[in-house]
């Protein structure tokens, strides 16, 4: 008989890759894949926090009868979530101190980069777990367990990080039945899919606050891979993927991937990769996330052509995350941000150009999201007016924004911000953040929600997720970024429903149901 393994997913949260749900990232189901690689027969079993949360005496039953427990935690770019609650650091601590009789490993984010429940404020070091996990794996989990599986625990290496993806391949796909496990499944499960790691700007540095260039030289999966994982992982029962953790989904497949800062995107490339994906997956959703507005500003031709593909073969209402952090020149040149006011401006207008059409499910085709970060060094009170005429002009051209994410600086070891920044900066600039983000939930949020979705527009497969107070209940569609839909009433998940759009509260819209509940 097999040994018992537990793998806890603690949720994560990074600039290329989520992990919290409805979302799975890739690290429970590569890790799980590792074990079954090395012995088919192993046990493991699969824990969310909140599962713990609401049956710890479940949990604990199962982690200390087990040969191992994989933590698997950290949060480094700190959002607002309704699908579930990311570990806490001291939940973190206090597992592993009340599983001191089993061998424990902490891995992700929190082992490798460090970990926060929230920006404006430096992360809390790996150091602070390490004697509290026997491992604390600053390199690649996945790696490190079939190490330890198969040369014990004191020759396994906690930094050893993969140099390809040859073994990922593989673990990937064993690893995809895990996802039976997961509380979401049969109902409104995302797979975050990975096709590359490590950022095209390694080769400047990159952002000075950002973790990926510190994988250094970007590694690609063969797209072969990429879809005979998504096949596993549709033949599990998963109906919703988003192609999410890379950095820049239209580099993906570039010959210059790894040598230039910008490379040129390969359009043939991904119109042969989502074409085969969708052949695979049938009517599933089909989602990506980040795009390099300086990349499609440079290359605004095979930008278009990468963007139509992905629109011919994808699910509506997609979203191509732009990283503009600051649209403040003197930010963009302290930080070494990847793009400029004017540059950030063309690539809006380039995906409104290719994806404002309307699909099936009310939802335009595929929106440009915008991002800031607040605390930045080299920030002044001008660079806030300078954030605000960027969604001025965005507005003044009638041009779509689907969402804008702020958030303030969460500073991780070993970023270059780590060695710049001042947490007098935000003090100095609290008021103005403050204002910046009231104007922009009151007065910017709500007239680009009525341009995506105007007033009687059908929201169709609305999944409801939360049950709130004062008889309101929380659903959304599959996929990057969901519109959050309040709707008047308490429906119990799970629930399938369309609505009609009636209003807009903040950063969601109202909405009245047309139909009763469909489980799927």
């Amino acid at each position: 008989m097999g040994k018992k393994f537990v793998i806890l997913d603690g949720y994560t949260d990074e600039p290329a890759g989520l992990g919290v749900p409805p979302y799975i990232d890739v690290y429970p189901r590569y890790i799980a894949g590792a074990i079954w690689d090395v012995d088919r027969e192993s046990k493991i079993i699969y824990y969310t926090i909140d599962e713990v949360r609401s049956d710890p005496s479940a949990f604990f039953r199962d982690a200390a009868s087990s040969n191992m427990v994989i933590v698997v935690a950290g949060v480094v770019v700190p959002g607002k979530y309704i699908g579930g609650r990311p570990i806490s650091p001291e939940e973190v601590e206090r597992i592993g101190r009340m599983l001191s009789n089993v061998f424990t490993v902490l891995a992700g984010p929190a082992a490798r980069f460090g970990m926060g429940e929230e920006g404006g404020k430096p992360a809390i070091s790996p150091s602070r777990f390490r004697g509290i996990y026997d491992a604390v794996v600053s390199g690649d989990p996945e790696i490190y367990v079939k190490d330890v599986l198969l040369k014990g625990e004191e020759k396994a290496e906690e930094w050893i990080r993969r140099k390809d993806y040859s073994e990922i391949d593989r673990f990937a796909i064993l690893g995809s039945k895990i996802v039976k496990q997961h509380p979401n499944y049969n109902y409104n499960l995302t797979a975050e899919i990975e096709t590359y790691r490590g950022c095209s700007r390694w080769v400047v540095g990159g952002c000075s606050f950002c973790i990926e260039p510190l994988y250094g030289k970007p590694i690609s999966r063969d797209p072969r891979s990429v879809i005979l994982e998504v096949s596993a992982l549709y033949e599990e029962g998963v109906r919703s993927f988003r192609i999410g953790r890379q950095p820049d989904i239209l580099v993906y497949g570039s010959e210059e991937l790894g040598k230039k800062e910008n490379p040129k995107p390969n359009p043939e490339f991904i119109e042969n990769l989502f074409r085969e994906l969708r052949e695979k997956i049938g009517n599933s959703i089909l989602h990506v996330d980040n795009a390099n507005p300086a990349v499609i500003s440079a290359y605004p031709e095979e930008s278009k052509k990468a963007i139509l593909a992905i629109v011919k073969y994808h699910s509506p209402g997609d979203v191509l995350a732009f990283g503009l952090e600051s649209a403040d020149d003197k930010v963009v040149k302290i930080n070494n941000l990847n793009v400029t006011f004017d540059e950030a401006l063309r690539a809006v207008e380039i995906v409104n150009e290719v994806g404002k059409g309307i699909g099936y499910n009310g939802l335009p085709h595929i929106l440009p999201g915008i991002n800031f970060i607040l605390g930045l060094p080299g920030e002044t009170s001008r660079t806030y007016e300078k954030n605000l005429e960027f969604l001025d002009e965005i507005l003044k051209r009638k041009l779509l924004v689907r969402r804008i994410n702020i958030r303030k600086v969460l500073v991780l070891p070993n970023t270059r911000v780590s060695v710049i920044w001042k947490e007098t900066l935000l003090e100095k600039n609290k008021d103005r953040a403050k204002n910046f983000i009231w104007i922009v939930r009151h007065r910017y949020d709500p007239l680009f929600l009525r341009s995506v979705v105007p007033p009687g527009t059908i929201l169709k497969d609305l999944y409801v997720e939360k049950v709130g107070g004062n008889n309101y209940t929380y659903a959304r569609q599959l996929g990057s970024y969901p519109l959050i839909v309040e709707l008047e009433g308490k429906f119990d998940p799970p629930c399938v429903l369309d609505a009609r759009v009636i209003g807009y509260k903040g950063r969601s819209v109202k909405g009245v149901p047309l139909n009763s509940c469909r489980s799927s």
